[in-house]
């Protein structure tokens, strides 16, 4: 790792050279002064073979302007050399009689070495570049498997180049995925290896209670075995959202067919109790599986509680989707929060097995959201709220 710090601090020490350098040659370019006039031999000994014209002149000190910083110079004995256009140069000195002007000269344009040096830090730039690439090409690709790895956990190869500026970073992360890999694969063998283990006995349990004649003791047990084979199912659903088996995705769906097909399962659900639903025409960005498992495990549990009513709402507005469930029974108490967490169950609560609210959570870190839990302002019982962004 320090042999890819200083690499690093390498390339960005040049990057900040080269940097300041293209600043200083398009400052010295656009900014400078022209620098003073000079002539060589070979341009007097051109003049002097023209010979069209006088190389020397004088002229009254009133007949030629020159600006206060030039005739500064004049009088304090500069010659001064001026561009006249058409790549001539004229020279003019003070003397007693007046401006003494010499020339013109031919002007020969010495190649400028600010191209040069714009075309050096141009060609510092690319070796840069190709220096920089290789290291944001391995982030690019550590990325994409980090997406990949996050929808699917999937076995990690090790196919990062060893010179890589970041070789430390992808073996890290290789491991850790590779560990959390194995981590999932022995929970999700553990959840299948009990629910072989307690369904095949309950399932001899079954068979024999079948075959004696009804009895209230038979149907005690009848009915322990049917609560012992609802929390193994429970369990199962647990450990598929632990290991998320399944990628979410959120997906446009019409509103109304959704709570359509959503109805008659919470109705066959939950018989007895009155469920009103609100909701607009149109379509929203959900992933409809995970949404309604989530929206039936609080209907559940607001049919421990409740009187006799459950209200769902569906809003959507300002990019967000809102689903709201509510209850006209007694509400949650203070350990609202704590019951979100897995196998957390309320003092009051002597059915379930505490992981109905944390499914409702884990469905909304699918869905980029969040699950709230207060009293129900309208009915007077627990009000659920989930929200989630309203794009895939």
């Amino acid at each position: 790792m320090r042999q890819q710090m200083f690499r690093l601090l390498s390339m960005m020490a040049l990057a900040l050279v080269i940097v300041y350098m293209a600043v200083s040659a398009l400052y010295q370019l656009y900014s400078d002064p022209p620098g003073e006039y000079t002539i060589s031999a070979a341009q007097l000994a051109e003049a002097l073979e023209r010979g069209d014209a006088p190389l020397a002149q004088n002229y009254p000190l009133d007949a030629v302007y020159f600006p206060d910083d030039l005739m500064a110079r004049l009088r304090s004995g500069e010659i001064v050399g001026l561009d006249a256009g058409s790549e001539q140069l004229l020279f003019y000195r003070l003397t007693d009689n007046g401006v003494l002007q010499i020339g013109p000269f031919p002007q020969h344009r010495s190649e400028s070495i600010t191209h040069w040096r714009l075309l050096l830090i141009g060609a510092m730039l690319v070796v840069l570049m190709l220096l920089l690439w290789p290291m944001f090409r391995d982030l690019h690709e550590l990325q994409k498997r980090a997406i990949r790895f996050s929808e699917r956990p999937f076995r990690m190869p090790a196919n990062t180049r060893p010179g890589s500026a970041i070789y430390s970073l992808t073996e890290t992360f290789r491991r850790m995925a590779n560990i959390v890999l194995d981590y999932c694969q022995m929970n999700q063998d553990l959840a299948r290896t009990i629910a072989h283990e307690v369904r095949t006995p309950l399932a001899q349990i079954k068979f024999q209670l079948a075959l004696m004649p009804p009895d209230p003791d038979n149907r005690l047990i009848a009915s322990s075995v049917n609560s012992i084979e609802q929390l193994v199912d429970r369990y199962l659903n647990f450990a598929r959202l632990e290991i998320q088996e399944k990628f979410i995705a959120r997906k446009w769906i019409n509103v109304e067919d959704f709570f359509g097909d959503l109805a008659s399962t919470l109705e066959s659900q939950c018989p007895n109790l009155k469920i009103g639903y609100y909701f607009p025409n149109g379509q929203a960005c959900l992933e409809p599986d995970s949404l309604a498992i989530a929206i039936q495990n609080l209907v559940t549990n607001a049919n421990k509680y409740a009187d006799d009513r459950v209200e769902l709402r569906f809003d959507i507005g300002e990019g967000r989707c809102v689903l709201t469930v509510e209850d006209n029974g007694p509400g949650l108490a203070g350990d609202a929060l704590e019951l979100t967490d897995a196998f957390t169950r309320s003092a009051t609560d002597e059915q379930g097995y505490g992981l109905g609210l944390y499914i409702v959570k884990k469905v909304m870190m699918w869905h980029d959201g969040e699950l709230r839990l207060d009293r129900s302002p309208k009915l007077g019982g627990t009000r659920a709220t989930l929200s989630w962004p309203n794009y895939p």
